[in-house]
């Protein structure tokens, strides 16, 4: 049996509580895990371009209010 599928049922048999326990801690370890592999891909440099590109095209006048666009929507 693999150590997901053991996981699986043991998360399915806890109680209530410590179910809800457990969503929490999980919930909270993956945003974690998310937010570090985000910081690491812009500090990598990985949004630089992506970046630059949004400043020119600010720059050139080519972006609208966020409002305004909101109102489009």
């Amino acid at each position: 049996m693999s150590t997901v599928l053991e996981i699986e049922e043991a998360v399915a048999k806890l109680p209530e509580r410590d179910f809800q326990t457990f969503a929490a801690w999980f919930d909270q370890t993956r945003a974690s895990r998310v937010d570090d592999t985000f910081e690491s891909a812009i500090l990598g440099g990985q949004f630089d371009e992506m970046a630059a590109r949004a400043l020119r095209d600010h720059q050139a006048g080519k972006t609208i209010a966020l409002d305004d666009f909101l109102r489009r929507a």
